[in-house]
């Protein structure tokens, strides 16, 4: 198996997080799909691709109108939990990112982890020697500042859960950062939050770093954006 390459030019008005996870989850897909494992396999299974934590280190962070090369490939899958590798390179092969994703194997109607294999999703893993480390639990700020939130049906992903990557456009319309340039950002995501929930978002800075959380009835995700 070989490393999966896509091609993406970046928007004139610029990336901004959600842009970037949004590109990072559709190649992931990509790849599932070329695999055998995408979301119409998923659906016949019973189970369905969710993501459990992400993380990304930025080198430089990319210009409007850009030429970029996004290359992905799977880890091997320890304790049901599935890595995922990301390099994202300028047209002429500098590194601007590196990034690693830990997806999981859930059943639709339990809402549960499951073993992958168990359910017939094994993807043979690749190794590199370019894998980051897998990223840790986001540094943690006091928390200084809070709003709420009620999740609307055009956040919601195939899945019916607000989609991962709307937690970063919620984060940074709040904090006022969209389209700062990032230096790095990792999300845990702890409870899938469903059409209709109210979030209570809380959040605090330190400089360039922010840390900015979501609950309803208990932890939903916890979020560290660092910038440049």
């Amino acid at each position: 198996m070989e490393i999966f390459e896509q091609a993406y030019t970046v928007p004139r008005e610029g990336l901004c997080a959600g842009a970037l996870f949004r590109l990072i989850q559709d190649v992931s897909a990509a790849h599932c799909r070329l695999l055998g494992y995408g979301e119409p396999v998923m659906e016949e299974k019973g189970v369905m691709w969710v993501i459990i934590r992400h993380g990304v280190e930025v080198l430089r962070w990319p210009a409007p109108g850009e030429a970029l090369r996004v290359r992905t490939w799977p880890g091997p899958t320890r304790h049901g939990t599935c890595p995922r590798w990301y390099r994202i390179e300028g047209p002429e092969g500098e590194l601007l990112m590196t990034g690693c994703a830990v997806w999981s194997v859930v059943d639709r109607l339990s809402r549960k982890m499951v073993i992958p294999a168990e359910h017939g999703v094994e993807i043979p893993p690749v190794v590199t020697g370019f894998e980051s480390r897998r990223p840790a639990a986001p540094g943690k700020l006091p928390l200084t500042e809070s709003a709420e939130y009620v999740v609307p049906a055009a956040v919601l992903d195939e899945n019916g859960h607000m989609n991962n990557t709307r937690y970063y456009d919620l984060a940074e319309e709040l904090l006022g950062t969209r389209g700062r340039p990032l230096a790095g950002a990792v999300t845990e995501y702890v409870a899938e939050a469903r059409e209709g929930e109210r979030l209570r978002l809380q959040w605090g800075q330190e400089g360039a770093r922010f840390y900015f959380t979501g609950e309803h009835q208990g932890p939903a995700f916890r979020m560290e954006l660092r910038y440049s």
